[in-house]
């Protein structure tokens, strides 16, 4: 790891599209990191927060936008400062739900530090689900979706 994290660079790209139910927004790092470290980062958690019907087409309001805003700062601000359990590298919005992607070296650990770096606030509607994912699918999936000369499609 470098002082980045895993990541070489902090950068992340902005695609936005319409996909069969309605506005896409993705938010994804725009590299990898080494192959040692996607080794060590195997497990991919994907956390997901479900403000309104699926397939409603819509963005979430202001008051849920603000609560994901303090979720996504508290966790992506520990995991990139801390480095060791876990890397954010998507957030996904489309058919009524907002989508967090993280790599971790384990996931049981993950949950401990989640629900370390989130005490005191108040609980968020939030689901769950873990995957072994070596070859790193979760973020590669989003590089290479095919953009328009726009590069807003995905």
């Amino acid at each position: 790891m470098n002082e980045t994290g895993i990541f070489p660079t902090d950068d992340w790209v902005m695609a936005r599209g319409t996909g069969p139910n309605g506005p896409v927004l993705a938010r994804y790092r725009s590299g990898v990191p080494t192959s040692a470290d996607r080794a060590l980062f195997s497990n991919l958690v994907i956390i997901r927060w479900q403000y309104a019907d699926e397939n409603a087409g819509t963005f979430p309001d202001d008051e849920t936008l603000d609560r994901m805003a303090e979720f996504e700062n508290i966790v992506l601000d520990a995991a990139d400062h801390e480095r060791d359990w876990a890397s954010g590298v998507a957030v996904l919005t489309e058919n009524g739900m907002r989508e967090w992607r993280f790599y971790t070296p384990d996931t049981a650990e993950f949950m401990d530090n989640l629900n370390r770096v989130l005490a005191g606030t108040q609980p968020f509607p939030l689901d769950f689900q873990a995957f072994d994912d070596p070859e790193w699918l979760a973020l590669t999936e989003l590089q290479q979706a095919p953009r328009g000369n726009d590069r807003e499609d995905i």
